[in-house]
């Protein structure tokens, strides 16, 4: 009872009486819980992305394949996705501070567990365990804000918070990316899961209960920010049981949940498997694809803070025009980047290293490249670097005044071949950043804001914790199938174990599709404002 009580939310206590104090008050504390909820948030990411990071090298390593690898993901996904139900209905009822800061905790300790684990049904169980804590994130922020900031604001901030998103994906693509690359995979998860402890620690100082329990009158009294009850689905409840169970009833939360499902498959396909992708299916080193998709997380924030501003100012708070244009950005978006070619362009035989040694070297260049049908500018120069101890030869194409496709190539030793690469191709770039971007939207108003709009504020936990559940069921399923489909193409070339991404793309792809169709059935629902 003893551990219960110390999640319960505080008693009422008599509101106070000085107007100033109450606004000083509401002020700091409004300031200090939302940094505390996006701040946290994007720690839970951290935790959560890790495996995505190192998915390569515990593979490479033979740890651990890519079916077993989806195996616990969904393991993860399916606990996850229950829990955010059920911590869903919790949040409406606890100290918001404790029950998320105890969820981080334990999340931070099962990272640092999972690096020293070699067996694979340890694995399994410490991710799986894992998986509920993370749901003690998501459902708790949407209860916050409704506490603590009124209808009016509510789109705007919602939007910021879910910056926490990409913020924390953004830490783990590239500092957590870099990590690896020098010191291992199992010191990514030491040093992730040691920050977000430290993390967890400072939540319990940051966050707070709701207002009525420091003797704060409601936010929508202290903003005179009363909704407008008609043409809502759940509207009268003033009992949250009854409030949470509206939510189960709404035939619109259920429309809304599928949808969910799509956009969490298409983003978990990119989130969890994308540094492998880009590392297999376009010849980018952990390093270089934990950089792109990093950077491409700048265009998620980006996404997420106008969805919110676009709707309100533009739209009059209605979600239906702009949730299908972020959709079809993000969608795409996964289109680009699976048309998009490999830096892989072709192989060389040995033989034209001679060639090149001959030279005139721009000339056997042109030759070598017309032989393969890669065109040439006229304008290409070519700049050699031979061996150097540990280093193999490699010929630069250069060519800077098609910078706005590429920088040029490069024809580089590799066992057995010669390995011709096209460098940072900005299709690549482009594709990450259009679905990036897509998708901080689409996430806003599907992953949260619609419900929150459609459903009684005593139950925001709850309408949270529901479409929290279609959504991260979407994401074990994906990350089951995926890696089935992935392993399936598994072949070994030139001694190298490689991985084929094509049927788990298209996979990603059709979700994407579905996640834009289905909001257009919620076209007409009111939102409740």
């Amino acid at each position: 009872m003893r551990v219960l009580d110390f999640f319960r939310t505080g008693p009422d206590r008599p509101l106070l009486g000085d107007e100033g104090e109450i606004r000083r008050i509401y002020e700091r504390k409004r300031k200090t819980v939302f940094f505390g909820l996006v701040f946290g948030y994007s720690f839970f990411y951290v935790c959560r992305l890790t495996i995505s990071i190192a998915k390569k090298p515990i593979v490479d390593s033979g740890v651990l394949d890519p079916e077993q690898l989806g195996t616990i993901g969904f393991a993860f996904f399916m606990v996850y996705a229950f829990g955010k139900l059920i911590n869903g209905f919790l949040a409406d009822r606890s100290h918001i501070g404790r029950f998320m800061s105890t969820g981080l905790l334990v999340s931070a300790v099962t990272v640092v567990l999972f690096g020293f684990t070699n067996a694979f049904p340890l694995f399994v169980v410490i991710w799986g365990v894992g998986g509920w804590f993370q749901a003690m994130g998501s459902a708790p922020s949407g209860a916050s804000i409704s506490q603590w900031f009124s209808n009016r604001e509510r789109g705007r901030r919602y939007s910021i918070w879910s910056c926490a998103h990409p913020t924390g994906e953004g830490i783990s693509m590239v500092v957590t990316a870099t990590i690896i690359s020098y010191l291992g995979w199992r010191w990514g998860f030491w040093i992730a899961g040691g920050v977000s402890l430290v993390v967890a620690l400072l939540l319990f100082k940051l966050l707070a209960d709701r207002p009525r329990a420091y003797g704060l009158p409601a936010v929508a009294d202290y903003k005179d920010d009363h909704p407008v009850e008609a043409a809502r689905v759940c509207s009268a409840e003033d009992d949250v049981n009854r409030a949470q169970f509206s939510v189960l009833l709404n035939p619109y939360m259920w429309v809304l949940g599928l949808a969910c499902t799509a956009v969490y498959i298409a983003r978990y396909g990119v989130n969890s498997w994308g540094p492998m992708y880009l590392q297999e299916a376009k010849d980018y080193t952990l390093i270089t694809a934990g950089l792109v998709l990093g950077w491409a997380k700048l265009f998620e924030l980006l996404g997420a803070i106008t969805s919110g501003l676009v709707s309100d100012f533009f739209f009059g708070a209605r979600r239906n025009v702009p949730t299908l244009l972020y959709g079809l950005v993000m969608t795409s978006g996964l289109l680009v980047l699976y048309l998009s070619p490999s830096t892989h362009l072709a192989d060389l035989d040995l033989s034209a290293r001679n060639a090149l040694a001959a030279g005139p070297v721009e000339a056997q260049v042109r030759q070598l490249f017309e032989e393969k049908g890669i065109a040439l500018p006229a304008l290409a120069t070519v700049e050699a670097f031979p061996a150097d101890g540990d280093k193999p030869a490699v010929w630069l194409v250069k060519n800077d005044r098609w910078y706005l496709f590429w920088t040029g190539y490069a024809v580089e030793e590799a066992p057995a071949r010669l390995k011709v690469t096209a460098k940072y191709r900005l299709a690549h770039l482009a594709g990450v950043a259009l679905f990036c971007f897509g998708l901080g939207g689409t996430l806003v108003f599907v992953g949260g804001l619609i419900a929150m709009d459609i459903c009684s504020k005593r139950a925001s936990g709850a309408a949270m914790g529901m479409v929290g559940m279609f959504s991260y069921l979407g994401a074990a399923v994906q990350d089951w199938v995926s890696g089935k489909l992935i392993q399936a193409g598994a072949a070994t070339v030139d001694g190298r174990l490689v991985h084929d991404f094509d049927n788990a793309f298209l996979f990603w792809i059709g979700a994407g599709v579905a996640a834009v169709l289905l909001p257009c059935l919620l076209w007409n629902v009111r939102a409740k404002d």
